[in-house]
């Protein structure tokens, strides 16, 4: 069988035609490399090469999850005691899809239980004043949505 898209003998096609279908599996070729992610001049000579970027920028959510995550992969974990134990007593960032810190962050369930929520402010992670540290929902969105309103008040009268 010709790969030019030919059989043999009289049913050949002409050069021509078998080098335009070249030319068109290339292209096809070239379009799933470029959808993947695999562009460059090294792929069959027909692209110019990505510009490569840095990383984007790991917010403070994202940054401190990553530290709990890796001192969690370090952790040696005795026998008698279970493999989880050494995870309750850690604090683990909820983070949302955009690396800031979700308003309600809440420690692990225990023995069934509900652990502690507490509400932050998705900028810094830090605790916002006034609002109930609660087994259950504190309503975070009650008491950020007040420190923004009340920041644009106090923004207005200087004004």
């Amino acid at each position: 069988m010709n790969l030019l898209g030919g059989g043999g003998g009289a049913g050949r096609k002409p050069l021509k035609s078998g080098m335009k279908e070249l030319a068109v599996f290339r292209e096809k070729v070239t379009e799933q490399h470029r959808q993947m992610g695999k562009g460059g001049k090294h792929h069959l000579g027909l692209e110019e090469p990505k510009k490569l970027r840095p990383p984007p920028a790991r917010t403070p959510c994202q940054q401190e999850l990553d530290q709990v995550l890796e001192r969690i992969s370090t952790m040696r974990l005795p026998d008698e005691r279970g493999p989880l134990e050494h995870l309750y007593s850690l604090h683990i960032p909820n983070c949302d899809k955009h690396g800031l810190y979700n308003l309600k962050q809440c420690k692990m369930s225990l023995n069934g239980q509900r652990g502690e929520c507490w509400c932050v402010n998705p900028n810094t992670g830090k605790l916002i004043q006034g609002a109930p540290t609660i087994r259950g929902d504190p309503e975070c969105h009650l008491f950020y949505n007040e420190q923004q309103g009340a920041r644009g008040l106090h923004t207005q009268r200087m004004q």
